[in-house]
């Protein structure tokens, strides 16, 4: 017997055609074409490359109801930002330098899960007897989520959230089921860092294919970004952000990022846009494909380079 709390969360989620009782006013995204509300989105990139720096410019931004750079912030609030790569003492030099170009931000929550005052792992989900499992880290995600009322939760990076196998397509739909219920229950919307596979992103030069762990990763989240380091010369190097998907329709995708990309600036913790400079970076990143093909009979495509610039 189907439990009556169910059915009657069925007759209330029912709807007839166009029903009149839907807002039309309902703007799907946080910040435009990037992050969308209420939903997943993964931004990919080899580890060390700077995406926790990317995430943080962006979550500085949502959480100050700022723009960030050309990308209009369309919903503001409380950014929940849970490391497990870095100690609180590493991670806080992170957040010093960003707020130096910030004003004061009493939104912007954050945790480590290296901290030696927590006693629970950083796993939202294990295998019990070969079963997918909630953890109590589960639990305590959602008492932080209830308490704190975030908009967005990032989550740096998955490999220590997940706690399942990754090529699985059956675990990668529970660990996404768990942070969906955390959605509908909450109205939050998750980020997603996603270290990817470094061989794969040097020999894909479109950034598109490759994709290290189930593809239900990718495919059930509703945008994913790549970020790439691109060499312009010895001494500079270009942030390549490029949206290789997004579920939801924005006019801007096509108005500010051509081809799907980017290429930004970074010094001193904070991405910066300069025209001339994405000019020579996309320059500089067509003549090392083209160079990559011509030697790709010898060596292989080399042409897209990696750099790790992280601390």
């Amino acid at each position: 017997m189907l439990d009556p709390k169910v059915v009657e969360s069925l007759k209330k989620a029912l709807h007839v055609a166009n029903d009149a009782s839907i807002s039309r006013d309902y703007d799907p995204w946080i910040l435009e074409p990037l992050i969308p509300y209420k939903s997943i989105a993964v931004l990919d990139g080899l580890g060390g490359s700077g995406k926790s720096w990317f995430s943080l410019n962006i979550s500085y931004s949502i959480s100050l109801g700022l723009d960030f750079l050309m990308f209009p912030t369309r919903r503001s609030g409380v950014v929940l930002y849970l490391t497990a790569e870095e100690p609180k003492e590493v991670f806080v030099q992170r957040v010093d330098m960003i707020q130096k170009h910030f004003p004061k931000n009493e939104n912007f929550k954050w945790l480590s899960f290296l901290d030696e005052n927590l006693e629970i792992s950083s796993y939202l989900c294990r295998k019990k007897r070969g079963e997918q499992i909630v953890t109590e880290t589960a639990e305590a995600l959602e008492w932080l989520i209830s308490e704190e009322k975030p908009l967005l939760v990032v989550l740096d990076s998955l490999i220590n959230f997940y706690g399942l196998d990754e090529n699985s397509s059956e675990d990668a739909a529970f660990f996404y089921d768990v942070l969906k219920y955390f959605i509908r229950k909450y109205q939050v919307s998750f980020l997603i860092l996603h270290h990817q596979n470094k061989e794969a992103m040097k020999t894909q030069g479109d950034d598109t294919v490759s994709f290290r762990g189930s593809g239900v990763l990718r495919e059930q989240a509703r945008s994913r970004i790549v970020y790439k380091n691109i060499k312009i010369s010895k001494t500079t190097i270009a942030r390549k952000i490029k949206l290789e998907k997004s579920n939801y329709y924005s006019k801007l995708k096509d108005e500010l990022l051509t081809e799907g990309s980017i290429y930004l600036k970074f010094q001193d913790g904070k991405h910066m846009y300069d025209k001339a400079f994405e000019l020579m970076a996309r320059r500089a990143e067509e003549e090392a494909k083209n160079k990559g093909k011509k030697g790709k009979s010898k060596k292989g495509n080399e042409g897209i380079e990696e750099y790790e610039v992280d601390f």
